[in-house]
């Protein structure tokens, strides 16, 4: 009986001992109310805990069950934008401090010391041997330096993170190093070729992290041919885009998705929309169905039927008998789109000023699509605004044209050009006004 005393008294000394807390301060405090913390693998992310910040402080206590890894503290949304990543190795507390504008500060852990520092020096031993390129020098010796700079940091915490979680990124991140000068664009080419000759595509702990989707998606869009002609842009990133798929065969399904999802919007948000076509319809579309990934396919596709340069879908209405189109209206130069409530209060303040002031600007015309659960309010509000195209929506906000422009809040905007294109989509009748005014002017 005694024995099996001290085995549970042992078991459970064992579970407080491998306790851990994590704490620090954020500023300016008053910018952070709470702490969302993840563990991140290469299959998803797994909730851990949760904690307030008061006063600009915080901490949390990691229970036992955990294992080492990758954790993941979220104090925003949108999470994957607001965030900051430690190594936990289940040994050590970490104290560390966050500023918005300096960024993150290790007071206490050996693991994420050394990795933040390592990071920091390596980079910044990069910028100067980029700048000796950039500056237009020719100093061998001076190249040579730098070279040196960088293999000294390199070796020197490679040393340090022996036995550590640290040293996983740390391997994985070496640069290539040239024996002697080289010109830009040799270099260029060898360190693209030699880019992923660290990296282990099947280590888990590099899958899980962001470190390995921003080497994917660096290589991605930079790994560029120096002298490629801008018409040859996306044709090389494609190129890219096809090399790298074939690698990330290795990893899950899901974390393939994650990535091709942050390709894509990459390039979808630089309006490189070839790349992002290919990205989705060769690889992320198949990737997300396979992984049931039904709302990344519902996003996409919304976003690319609504992008800039993108042919409005068609919305319908009577107009005196008559039925009307949006594709069969023509003669001015720009649309605007207006989903409105006649029941909404902002809208009735907002869209009559409007109806006002287009007054002033000519060759445009406005579709109004009234959101609404009966005609009798709709009927009685639209002869305020009578050179307006008026469509309605009876369903309201179950109504097909919610989903079909991403309708969020009335009112909406929309404004297209003359072969009914989008243009952009405001916030306000003043941004309206003003887009329209200075497009004029042009």
């Amino acid at each position: 009986m005694r024995f099996l005393q001290v085995l549970v008294v042992v078991f459970f000394s064992m579970g407080v001992q491998s306790q851990h807390t994590v704490s620090g301060n954020f500023s300016p405090a008053n910018s952070f109310r709470y702490i969302m913390v993840y563990h991140l693998a290469n299959n998803g992310v797994e909730y851990v805990t949760d904690t307030g910040v008061k006063d600009g402080q915080f901490s949390f206590t990691l229970p036992h069950s955990v294992s080492p890894g990758l954790y993941r503290l979220v104090y925003a949304v949108p999470q994957d934008e607001y965030f900051i990543d430690i190594i936990y190795n289940c040994e050590e507390d970490i104290v560390l401090n966050f500023d918005l504008e300096a960024g993150i500060d290790i007071v206490s852990s050996k693991e994420n010391s050394i990795y933040y520092d390592y990071f920091s020096e390596i980079e910044n031993a990069k910028d100067a041997f980029m700048a000796f390129y950039s500056d237009g020098k020719s100093d061998k010796k001076e190249y040579m330096q730098l070279v040196d700079k960088m293999a000294q940091i390199q070796n020197s915490y490679g040393s340090k993170s022996k036995g550590l979680i640290a040293d996983t990124f740390i391997q994985a991140n070496r640069h290539y190093l040239p024996e002697k000068y080289m010109s830009l664009s040799n270099y260029l080419l060898a360190k693209k070729k030699h880019y992923f000759d660290h990296i282990d595509f099947t280590n888990d702990t590099l899958q899980a992290s962001e470190f390995f989707s921003d080497k994917v998606l660096n290589y991605m869009f930079w790994a560029i041919p120096p002298g490629t002609p801008e018409s040859g842009l996306v044709q090389e990133i494609n190129k890219n885009v096809d090399f790298l798929t074939s690698k990330l065969e290795v990893v899950p399904k899901i974390l393939q998705t994650n990535v091709l999802a942050k390709a894509w919007k990459k390039a979808n948000e630089s309006e490189a929309y070839e790349v992002s076509d290919h990205i989705y319809e060769t690889y992320l579309k198949k990737l997300a169905q396979e992984t049931k990934n039904d709302n990344l396919i519902s996003i996409i596709e919304t976003q690319t039927r609504l992008r800039k340069g993108a042919v409005s879908p068609e919305i319908t209405w009577e107009e005196n008998g008559e039925k009307k189109s949006l594709s069969s209206l023509s003669g001015a130069s720009r649309y605007l789109l207006i989903f409105w409530s006649s029941t909404c209060s902002h809208c009735l303040n907002e869209v009559p000023v409007l109806h006002e002031q287009l007054k002033n600007i000519q060759d445009v015309e406005v579709v109004a699509v009234g959101l609404e659960d009966g005609m009798e309010n709709w009927k009685k509000t639209i002869p305020r605004l009578a050179d307006f195209h008026h469509a309605i929506a009876l369903e309201k906000w179950e109504s097909p044209y919610v989903q079909t422009f991403a309708v969020q809040k009335t009112p909406t905007y929309f404004i297209l050009d003359k072969d009914k294109r989008f243009l952009d989509r405001l916030e306000d009748a003043n941004a309206v006004i003003e887009y329209l005014k200075r497009d004029i002017q042009k």
